[in-house]
């Protein structure tokens, strides 16, 4: 799983900083790499699932076009990064200030 593999590497990330320090330029930039590249990963997961529904009730069973599979993927991507983008700026205002 994207997340529970993004939580390691931020946790193993952060052990080498000293707690009682302001995190480093690199260290906040690589944290903010890793976040902004696991949420849409992850919910990106959740899309391609429901694009295989969607392909196999919808355009197989019901005859709709094959432009419907795309929409779950393209949401999934979204709220990805909607997540993604509050859980960054949530990490720069309120941690690693040391």
């Amino acid at each position: 799983m994207p997340r529970a593999e993004a939580v390691k590497l931020v946790a193993d990330l952060l052990k080498l900083q000293d707690p009682d320090k302001a995190h480093t330029l690199l260290t906040r930039l690589l944290i903010s790499l890793i976040i902004l590249f696991a949420g849409p990963v992850y919910m990106l997961f959740f899309g391609v699932l429901a694009a295989v529904a969607i392909y196999l009730v919808g355009v197989e069973l019901m005859g709709l076009d094959l432009r419907w599979m795309y929409a779950p993927i393209v949401i999934a991507t979204l709220f990805g990064l909607k997540d993604a983008a509050s859980l960054l700026a949530d990490y720069w205002r309120n941690y690693g200030h040391g």
